[in-house]
C-alpha cells in the first residue's frame, strides 16, 4: 500500500521508520524551514531531515496548507497513494486534500478522544494530573479531531515524565501499533465509531484561549498556585517553552521554594529565570535545574552560590 505522511517534529521518526518498513512511503508533507535564535539559524523540520536521509520525496508548506492545497493534492495524486497518515502536523487539512485519499487520512492523536482535542493533549494530561492517557487512531474530518475512531490504546504513566518524555513514549508505541491499525482498517476488520460529543474537551491555551497551542506566556509561573500544580507545569512545559519567572518573583515565593534567601545582586532581580526541573517535598518546591537569563543551566547549589545570600 502506498502512503503519504503529514508531520513536522523529529519525534515522528519512529512512525516514519515503521511506515517505510511496512508499506510504500512515497511522500512527506511538512512545514517549511524556520529561522530561529539570536544568530538567525535556519532550521528544518525533523520530518524533512528524515525524508532527505532516507530518499523520500517531501513537500514543505511555505505559507499555509489551505493556500497550497492544490499543489499538495497534485503531489499526492502523483504518488497513487490510497491512504494518508498524520501525526504532530500543526495544520488543519482541507477537504480537497482529504478527498485525494481513497481510503482517507488516519490521524494519530495522543489522547483518548474526545478528551483533549487540539494541539497539546500531552501537556494538558500532565497539567490536569490525569492518571491515564493514550493514543487514538481516527479518520480525519475537516473539523479539529472530530473524526470517527478506529482504535484506542490506553497508557498509564508514572507522574514523573515531562511532556517531551511522554511524547517520546507514545510515539514509539504508535509506531508499533500503526501497521496493524492500517491493515485492519483497510481490510474491513475495524469499524469506525463516532465520538461521544457529550465528553468533548479541548486543549485551549490559558493566555490565547481561541487556540489549542502552547505559548510562552502560558508557562509563566503563578506562585499563588499550590506547589503540586506548579510542579506539574514544570513537567508539562518541558522541553518547551520551559516554566519561567523573574529572580525577584522567585525570591518573593520563598515560602514555596526550599532554600531561598535574598539576592546577592539586586540589579539582576528583573532577569528571567527558567526552571527545568524540581520536586515537591513537604509542601515546598525543591528546584533541581535552573537557568538565569543569559546564563547556562545550573544545579540548585550552583545557582545558590552565585545568586543568593
Amino acid at each position: 500500500m502506498t502512503i503519504v505522511f503529514f508531520g513536522t517534529s523529529d519525534r515522528s521518526a519512529p512512525i516514519l521508520e515503521s511506515l517505510n518498513s511496512n508499506f510504500s512511503l512515497k511522500l512527506c508533507i511538512t512545514k517549511d524551514d524556520v529561522v530561529v535564535g539570536r544568530h538567525q539559524t535556519t532550521k528544518e523540520t525533523g520530518v524533512k531531515s528524515w525524508a532527505k536521509q532516507n530518499g523520500i520525496t517531501f513537500y514543505p508548506i511555505k505559507t499555509n496548507l489551505k493556500d497550497e492545497a492544490e499543489i499538495v493534492t497534485e503531489h499526492i495524486k502523483s504518488t497513487g497513494a490510497e491512504l494518508g497518515v498524520v501525526a504532530d502536523f500543526g495544520f488543519i487539512v482541507p477537504e480537497s486534500i482529504l478527498a485525494a485519499f481513497p481510503k482517507g487520512l488516519i490521524n494519530v492523536h495522543f489522547s483518548l478522544l474526545p478528551k483533549y482535542r487540539g494541539a497539546s493533549p500531552v501537556q494538558h494530561t500532565i497539567l490536569n494530573g490525569d492518571q491515564l492517557t493514550g493514543i487514538t487512531y481516527q479518520l480525519m474530518e475537516k473539523s479539529l479531531d472530530t473524526g470517527p475512531v478506529l482504535h484506542q490504546t490506553e497508557y498509564k504513566f508514572n507522574f514523573t515524565e515531562t511532556s517531551g518524555e511522554l511524547y517520546t513514549t507514545l510515539f514509539a508505541l504508535a509506531a508499533k501499533e500503526l501497521p496493524k491499525v492500517i491493515v485492519d482498517y483497510t481490510s474491513g476488520k475495524l469499524t469506525p465509531r463516532k465520538q461521544n460529543e457529550s465528553e468533548v474537551s479541548y486543549t485551549y491555551s490559558p493566555t490565547h484561549p481561541k487556540t489549542t497551542y502552547i505559548y510562552k506566556e502560558d508557562a509563566r509561573i503563578s506562585w499563588n498556585k499550590p506547589v503540586g500544580d506548579i510542579e506539574r507545569e514544570l513537567r508539562a512545559y518541558n522541553p518547551w517553552p520551559i516554566s519561567w519567572t523573574s529572580l525577584n518573583e522567585l525570591v518573593a515565593a520563598g515560602t514555596k521554594v526550599a532554600g531561598l534567601t535574598n539576592l546577592k545582586r539586586s540589579a539582576d532581580a528583573i532577569k528571567t529565570v527558567k526552571i527545568y526541573s524540581a520536586q515537591p517535598v513537604e509542601g515546598k518546591l525543591h528546584i533541581e535545574r535552573i537557568q538565569v537569563e543569559g546564563g547556562k543551566v545550573l544545579t540548585w547549589q550552583e545557582f545558590a552560590n552565585g545568586y543568593l545570600v
